[in-house]
């Protein structure tokens, strides 16, 4: 199973008052696991993997991803 390490752009949520002046920052993420599934929309990357299972997943849309490298090999 390949290890990937993946950067990609979060989305926010505030709950906290703010002002409309203050601006707005990119959410920039870097994610490093297991690639467990992908399709055309998202990849699956997960913390700790057995023979047939896996915990801690993370799915991340594509359209989120800026790049996905493979880790060793």
């Amino acid at each position: 199973m390949k290890i990937v390490r993946v950067t990609w752009h979060d989305a926010l949520a505030v709950a906290m008052w703010c002002k409309n002046s203050e601006p707005m920052a990119a959410q920039v993420c870097v994610t490093v696991g297991f690639l467990v599934a992908e399709d055309a929309a998202h990849v699956m990357i997960a913390a700790t993997v057995s023979e047939d299972e896996y915990i801690a997943g993370q799915q991340i849309p594509r359209a989120m991803i800026q790049a996905m490298d493979e880790i060793g090999g």
